[in-house]
């Protein structure tokens, strides 16, 4: 695949957010910037308990590494195979040996040092060695993430080792280490290491289509094999690979003689062979140009074959749905890749099946599915879960299945952070409202994952609400032994503060309606234009601190939500330092909005004895009841609106009806500042202006494409006694609220 052809299909895995990039010292210094460090400890705690193991060499080799090939055919093993590996006197010599000694046992493939350093103000993604296909010429030894079999990384000093097996096998010291969680070396440059094998993970499996991969890590004279899925990362013992280098060796000649589907790779999809005149029509269908790749996606249940570029990846974790989203031509279509959460004992609803269940009771303002169904082939369904009782695991075991799933969405539409002015982006979240209230009330059903990347417009500015993945009725729960509780369900940014606050917390309507509120506030903050006195990196700054932020951990499970919760308690949603650059009914919009929440989150809501001083003393004339009377009556009418999406429907339609609305507001991009991106060395050839966030990718991937293809002011602060009551004779869903 040439550069440029990379690059239409740089996918969002390599653009990791961290903190600003900080140039190296040269050229040539083996100092990693601080600003990689920082992105490689953030992908570790983000993958904190989803490495599973010490798993036995032999179990590893035996599970996922059947060949075909008899182990007694491979070349001979010399006893110091290795030996200029494990005695080099640093790291980078350590590769090309290394590179040698495997060359034996590649049978088809090859070993390349794709470690050298680049001279560039930003950091590559790197490893020190990578496996490739025999025939595959690599352009000056670069690590190419779409071409690569398998990566190999390399750290001398074993004090840099980032997992830590138990001193004995004795159940006492697997007991001990569950307990400690000892098995994930604590060390922050243990960390780094881990969150550097994780983003080389996610780079390799967003430049291809992977039910897994293998890895290989190397500390000093102990090495461990690694594999890769959607549910979890399984490591094993660590072994002296210089005095068992048969064991190595055994690795990649059993690696070699897999068969592709055996070494990860989704044959469910593979690179389109069309010929002309049906490749122009696709091309110009989809609006793609004639460098962008094409690949043929296979979908259960569509007869025939969908055809289309190479999504999107999600950059955050290589755990989870990792959803990719994409239009595709069979006739114009929307395609969503995935991994479905399944459980073995409770029924998990495909999407497909959710969108006919919808589709049958006439629900507003969604698309209609095609086709959707489990993808099929090694991998495709992990199995992770079925090591809890492993003999040998020194973690606690707490993951999520997962099977592969495609979906096909008869729609047209762009993302809503396309919007044309701010009153289509506000028609669009009262569109999806809509429909979300017409699910929860005629069919029991909760989305539980409001998101901007989940409303799409439709070419004459009106919103469908999609991704009904997650959707579950409100009265069912369900409980499975290996479900992993601890990680929340939806987009993080977007969760209601309660959830974040909580895992593990009941999903109610009010997190929805609360997640409509960031949807559109983060939307605002991001892409409508301010005056100067709004500065990008300002505006950075509260999107990170008000989205993004995980406050701290707590067994395992991330914990956040504090500034939402500060901020809706205090009234100040959003930060009144966002100034509308064009005067507009938007921001007292969503400080009207935001109003009922500030009695969910107030820091100390009513209590029994201060209701039963209030009661029936509405008409005191002394000051503290009065105040008190407020308070209570206040609360209880906001966690009434909070019961239904009545007012909040109503508040949004009378606010569209009012005059003032800008045609002229658009969204706009690059107005925060992002000096804080990891790149792929394909993705710095690019000039800078061309160069995507991670967060842009992703909004980008629920575009359906456009025509041609997939159509389809400030206010003041509450005063101290708090906001009056609003007036008994004010309609439901006015806006009287002081």
């Amino acid at each position: 695949m040439s550069a440029a052809a990379q690059d239409q299909a740089a996918s969002a895995a390599e653009n990791l957010q961290s903190t600003p990039a900080v140039k190296k010292d040269g050229p040539h210094s083996t100092e990693l910037p601080s600003a990689q460090k920082e992105v490689n400890h953030k992908l570790a705690v983000d993958m904190k308990g989803r490495f599973i193991g010490p798993m036995p060499v032999e179990v590893f080799l035996e599970k996922y590494l059947i060949s075909t090939v008899k182990v007694e055919d491979h070349p001979e093993v010399p006893r110091d195979a290795f030996s200029k590996v494990a005695t080099a006197v640093d790291e980078k010599r350590m590769y090309d040996p290394f590179v040698q000694a495997i060359a034996p046992w590649m049978l088809g493939l090859k070993a390349v040092n794709t470690s050298a350093s680049v001279d560039t103000g930003d950091f590559p993604l790197k490893p020190d060695v990578s496996i490739f296909k025999k025939e595959y010429v690599p352009d000056r030894s670069r690590a190419d993430f779409s071409a690569m079999e398998m990566f190999v990384e390399f750290k001398k000093s074993s004090k840099d080792a980032p997992f830590t097996d138990p001193p004995d096998k004795s159940e006492a010291a697997r007991q001990a280490a569950i307990q400690s969680g000892s098995f994930e070396s604590a060390s922050n440059e243990a960390m780094k290491i881990r969150g550097q094998l994780t983003a080389y993970a996610i780079a390799h499996h967003g430049h291809q289509f992977r039910h897994f991969s293998f890895s290989v890590v190397i500390v000093g004279t102990q090495a461990r094999f690694i594999r890769w899925d959607a549910s979890a990362v399984v490591v094993t013992a660590q072994f002296d690979y210089n005095q068992n280098p048969e064991i190595m060796a055994k690795f990649f000649w059993q690696f070699s003689n897999l068969p592709a589907k055996l070494r990860g790779h989704d044959e469910s999809v593979c690179p389109a062979e069309l010929q002309t005149d049906v490749e122009e029509r696709v091309r110009n269908g989809l609006n793609l140009v004639s460098e962008t790749p094409l690949f043929r996606y296979s979908v259960p249940g569509l007869k025939g074959y969908c055809y289309g570029p190479r999504p999107p990846y999600p950059s955050r974790s290589i755990i989870g749905r990792t959803t990719r989203t994409l239009p595709v031509w069979f006739r114009a279509v929307y395609l969503k890749d995935c991994w479905r959460f399944i459980s073995f004992g409770h029924n998990v609803q495909p999407e497909h099946e959710i969108y006919e269940m919808l589709n049958s009771k006439g629900t507003p303002n969604i698309p209609t599915s095609v086709c959707g169904g489990d993808v099929e082939g090694p991998g495709s369904k992990t199995d992770t879960h079925t090591l809890v009782d492993a003999p040998w695991l020194c973690v606690e075991l707490k993951v999520t299945p997962f099977i592969h799933y495609r979906l096909v969405l008869d729609v047209v539409g762009r993302p809503l952070t396309s919007f044309r002015c701010t009153k289509e982006l506000v028609q669009g979240v009262l569109d999806a409202m809509e429909a979300h209230k017409f699910a929860y009330e005629v069919l029991q059903l909760l989305h539980r994952d409001i998101s901007p990347g989940n409303i799409i417009l439709t070419e004459d500015g009106r919103g469908l609400l999609i991704d009904w993945e997650l959707a579950k009725t409100y009265f069912t729960e369900f409980t499975d032994r290996h479900y992993d509780s601890s990680r929340l369900q939806g987009t993080w940014q977007f969760m209601s503060a309660a959830l974040l606050r909580k895992p593990g917390k009941l999903h109610m309507l009010e997190d929805d309606i609360e997640s409509f509120i960031h949807v559109l506030g983060w939307t605002t903050i991001k892409y409508v234009p301010t005056t100067d006195a709004y500065s990008g990196g300002e505006r950075a700054s509260d999107l990170h601190q008000l989205f993004d932020v995980i406050d701290f951990h707590l067994e395992g499970a991330a914990i956040g939500g504090k500034a939402k919760a500060t901020m809706l308690g205090l009234g100040g949603y959003p930060p009144a330092t966002f100034k509308l650059q064009r005067p507009s009914p938007l921001f007292r919009l969503l400080r009207d909005l935001s109003s009922p929440f500030k009695s969910r989150y107030m820091l100390e809501p009513p209590t029994d004895e201060e209701r039963a001083l209030v009661e029936g003393r509405e008409d005191s004339a002394d000051t503290k009841i009065k105040r008190l009377f407020v308070k209570v009556s206040q609360y209880d009418e906001d966690m009434v609106l909070l019961e239904t999406s009545n007012w909040f429907i109503e508040t949004l339609e009378q606010a569209l009806l009012k005059e003032g609305w800008p045609t002229d507001d658009k969204a706009e991009k690059g107005l925060v500042e992002h000096t804080n991106i990891l790149y792929t060395r394909p993705q710095i050839s690019r000039k800078s202006d061309q160069l995507l966030s991670s967060q842009s990718q992703w909004e980008d991937s629920k575009s359906v494409a456009s025509t041609g293809s997939l159509k389809r002011e400030g206010s003041t602060s509450p005063t101290p006694e708090g906001r009056t009551k609003r007036p008994r004779d004010a309609p439901l869903g006015s806006n009287a609220r002081n």
